[in-house]
């Protein structure tokens, strides 16, 4: 069986760059809320409490997309550099020694 597949490598390059503009988005939409004027709630009476805690729900709705679409983008990214060394012959990247090697390491 073939070890080296050009079309593997192709779909792991295009799934990391689907991630990385998936980070992309996040950054460009994380600096858009936080340079955001904040302009003063223009409502009176009971109605400042109202468009106070809409805003607050809302900012806290926009925090957590963010978080969503990061831990996304970053899982998206790394399936994809682990299709692209899997289909380049790579079983999986080595960071720490097998058992075996551990073990006499000791």
């Amino acid at each position: 069986m073939r070890k080296d597949s050009i079309a593997g490598r192709l779909l792991g390059i295009l799934v990391f760059l689907i991630g990385i503009a998936i980070l992309v988005v996040v950054a460009i939409k994380a600096y858009g809320l936080f340079t955001a004027s904040l302009n003063p709630v223009q409502a009176k009476g009971g109605d400042m409490t109202t468009a106070l805690g809409a805003s607050v729900v809302r900012l806290i709705y926009q925090i957590l997309l963010l978080m969503v679409l990061c831990i996304a983008g970053s899982l998206v990214a790394a399936r994809g550099l682990h299709l692209y060394f899997v289909a380049g012959g790579v079983s999986s990247p080595r960071f720490l020694p097998a058992p075996e090697e551990k073990d006499s390491i000791e």
